[in-house]
């Protein structure tokens, strides 16, 4: 009898997240994951019942990590703070892993379906901030809009930028806003 601890489904997302930032796509693949878990492709199809399952999972997964927990956890905090500790988590994610999830669902549809649904959900959450603030529900919305196309595009501009610098941006962008809203409020 082996000694190995059995490899329950969690392991593997969390192995495939690994190796999904680290190597790309090609990480993806039952091969690849199985050589990296040093596990069979029997232990891959009894949690999973084929590959598009769990690429569904997988990114369902990454949802539900990078997006829907922080939502919930960003939402426990006082409403003056939430903008901020928004700042500060989000940019403290794993860049290499939100860029990767984002080119991989560049050629694959399953990805690509929760990457626009989290994309939906990421802006709608950054516009009921603005609204909570005061502001009108158009100008809330298209703030939210640049500033989430600011945030992934920092991710690709400048994939070696540290959170700390990320997150000195995401406060300049917030004192941006703040200031023309006072000016245009006067």
């Amino acid at each position: 009898m082996s000694s190995r601890k059995r490899f329950a489904k969690k392991d593997w997302l969390d192995l495939a997240l690994s190796c999904l930032a680290q190597e790309g796509g090609s990480g993806l693949t039952v091969e690849a994951l199985c050589n990296a878990a040093a596990r069979t492709r029997g232990s891959f199809y009894h949690h999973f019942a084929d590959h598009d399952v769990f690429l569904k999972e997988l990114f369902s997964e990454w949802k539900q990590r990078n997006t829907l927990d922080v939502a919930d956890a960003i939402m426990q905090q006082p409403h003056d703070e939430r903008a901020k500790t928004l700042s500060d988590v989000a940019n403290m994610l794993d860049q290499d892993l939100e860029r990767a999830v984002r080119q991989f669902s560049q050629s694959n549809s399953i990805a690509r379906r929760i990457v626009q649904d989290v994309d939906r959900i990421r802006t709608e959450f950054v516009v009921g901030l603005y609204r909570d603030a005061g502001l009108e529900d158009s100008l809330a919305r298209e703030i939210a809009q640049l500033e989430y196309a600011a945030y992934v595009g920092s991710q690709i501009v400048w994939p070696d930028m540290n959170a700390q610098d990320r997150i000195r941006l995401d406060q300049r962008f917030a004192s941006m806003v703040a200031k023309a809203f006072r000016r245009d409020a006067s």
